[in-house]
């Protein structure tokens, strides 16, 4: 049952993201920009309608797309009091964790789910015949689009010739590998990925009472990131919602950049039409960006004829700096020379990244940065020390309750308070008692987010557009945004060169606080030219939306002025680490810290449930916001 007053849930909202929470409508889709709070929105919804019986907990399922991001909605749903009662996963493993019941049910032996399609594809003779003419690589990619759209191979070959899908390869022979591909298949009686989604769909539809048992198990469905949707994934929605609307989406159409792998945003652009009497609730405040930064956001989608109507919530900051070099050797050198004046708090805590559209355009600025003495941020697993072979035991653990075993061996193999077997074993249960369904992946994941044991060395952090999605920094540096990279040079459609701005108004929502755009005359030498999605930007006065007018001269008590001292430490520890602020710590978590005030660390422990490592982690930063 969960133990959180209905209007705690609501009361750090703005009046948008209440609605979002709140409206009575059981089909929802949520339009939410860059910084608006999406995933809080999502969590504090489903929260929302148990807390006021609208939903039962034990009949919810999340869904999202990675196991990380499902790891994520876990926790945040543990934080709210929900626990263990909702299902939350990747679409691939609830449609995995069905289909494994319905074959214990038949009687029937499971099939082996393999997630190497290269190994496989790259040994079958449709393949090796013709091998020297087409890299694998390009051929498992389309056949994901293929099998992510549920195309047959002659399917395939008519969405090619009739543009629907863009194809590097010959498409018949793209059709040949596809067949051949699923004659391997169904003779290994192996199964991959997207094929799970598939044949859960095809049951449900073959069998009514299989479809039945899913619509009651499932009877309200919440959807993350829904603008990464693919047909396949929508189709699994429709077998789901069958006669009971009651599905929730949350995305922003905006951000939709993997049309690489079959997602496709117009299902989320279209939702009216797609979903009938559908309320559409919109999240235009971003929290988490400067005016300056959401202005050339809104610019780059402009220049690509993207609608948005993103505002920043924040107080003025710096300028955006857009500037020209003479060659990506003198681009890297300015960055490097930039990040050398900063702050060196920035760059202790990791509070500053470079992004470019690929890997190679990163490398100048890596070996810039090694030329001037600046570290590179990198996780480190502890590789051969103690704790790194116990880690790597861990990450193995395919289930919670195998991973508890383990975590009570490693207890009594500990020789004392400072052994590593009891390190990782208090490592593990922090993770447990805030993910309590979560398995040796997933600590992984946690491990790697939150840095239990210290091995996360500080520095600047380099990564592709891609890459940093979900990420944000308080300074970020972007290059190589010139011509034949921003939009890259393979986008030859529309279709394509739209995603590209979508993907660098991500890169551009990454900076909380100070972003530089850089972009070089000449690379690899040849003439280049600042990208053109920066065509509509005007280094001006940006839009700063006022207080809201219920907080204007409203008197603060005691303890609302340690609450916001409080999310004021949160806005910038997380901001350090590389965190979301309800990542570090959830609003509930505040509240209970800003009204009992602890005074040490195991009083922490004990009052919110942080666990002993995080408590003493965070204690000293929550003393001195409480001072």
């Amino acid at each position: 049952m969960i133990r959180v007053d209905p209007a705690a849930l609501l009361a750090d909202l703005d009046a948008d993201q209440r609605r979002a929470v709140t409206c009575e409508s059981s089909l929802v889709a949520v339009i939410a920009g860059a910084g608006s709070g999406k995933t809080r929105v999502l969590t504090r919804r489903a929260a929302y309608r148990i807390a006021t019986e609208s939903a039962d907990a034990r009949h919810t399922l999340v869904l999202t797309f990675t196991r990380e991001a499902a790891g994520e909605l876990r926790r945040r749903l543990a934080g709210l009091g929900v626990h263990d009662q909702i299902t939350a996963g990747t679409f691939h493993s609830i449609a995995n964790q069905l289909l494994r019941q319905r074959w214990a049910d038949l009687d029937q032996a499971p099939r082996t789910v393999v997630d190497d399609r290269a190994r496989i594809i790259g040994g079958l003779r449709a393949f090796t015949s013709r091998a020297s003419h087409h890299d694998l690589a390009g051929v498992v990619d389309a056949i994901g689009v293929a099998t992510s759209r549920g195309l047959t191979p002659q399917a395939y070959v008519r969405a090619v010739r009739n543009n629907e899908l863009r194809s590097l390869h010959e498409p018949e022979f793209v059709a040949e590998v596809l067949a051949a591909y699923t004659e391997e298949k169904r003779a290994r009686r192996i199964v991959d990925l997207d094929d799970l989604i598939g044949l859960t769909i095809d049951a449900a539809r073959r069998d009514d009472a299989f479809a039945d048992q899913l619509r009651w198990r499932f009877r309200h469905v919440l959807v993350d990131e829904a603008q990464d949707l693919n047909p396949l994934q929508h189709r699994f929605l429709d077998v789901l919602r069958t006669g009971r609307d009651d599905l929730y989406l949350v995305g922003d159409p905006a951000q939709a950049i993997y049309g690489f792998t079959g997602s496709d945003p117009t299902l989320l652009v279209d939702v009216a039409d797609r979903f009938p009497g559908v309320e559409i609730v919109r999240l235009p405040v971003n929290h988490r960006c400067t005016p300056q930064v959401v202005e050339i956001g809104r610019a780059v989608l402009a220049a690509a004829e993207v609608d948005t109507a993103i505002e920043s919530a924040r107080g003025d900051g710096p300028s955006v700096r857009v500037r020209s070099h003479d060659d990506e050797t003198a681009e890297a050198a300015a960055v490097a020379s930039a990040i050398a004046g900063d702050d060196p708090t920035l760059l202790r805590n990791g509070n500053v990244a470079v992004l470019a559209r690929t890997h190679a355009t990163l490398a100048p600025v890596r070996a810039a940065l090694a030329t001037a003495g600046i570290a590179m941020r990198t996780r480190v697993d502890g590789a051969g020390s103690e704790i790194g072979p116990l880690l790597d035991e861990a990450y193995r653990m395919r289930e919670p309750e195998v991973l508890r075993r383990w975590i009570r061996d490693q207890h009594d193999l500990a020789e004392g308070d400072d052994d590593p077997h009891r390190a990782v074993a208090l490592a593990a249960n922090d993770f447990l008692r805030t993910h309590p369904t979560g398995d040796g992946a997933a600590f992984r994941a946690w491990v790697t987010s939150t840095d239990p044991f210290g091995t996360a060395e500080p520095g600047v952090e380099l990564l592709t557009f891609h890459a940093a999605k979900g990420r944000e920094w308080h300074t970020v540096h972007l290059v190589g945004c010139e011509t034949s990279l921003v939009p890259h040079r393979s986008a030859t459609t529309a279709a394509l060169k739209t995603e590209e701005a979508r993907l660098f108004y991500v890169a551009v929502t990454r900076a909380t606080d100070r972003l530089s755009v850089h972009w070089a005359e000449r690379r690899n030498g040849y003439q280049r030219r600042r990208t053109p999605l920066l065509d509509a930007f005007a280094p001006g006065e940006p839009v700063v939306l006022p207080p809201p007018t219920e907080l204007v001269g409203t008197a603060i008590s005691p303890r609302e002025s340690a609450l916001e001292r409080l999310r004021a430490w949160r806005a910038d520890a997380a901001r350090a680490n590389g965190l979301l602020p309800d990542a570090l710590v959830t609003d509930n978590v505040l509240s209970q810290i800003a009204t009992h005030r602890p005074n040490s660390p195991d009083e922490l422990d004990r009052l919110t449930g942080l666990g002993p490592i995080t408590s003493r982690r965070l204690f000293d930063g929550i003393e001195r916001a409480l001072q």
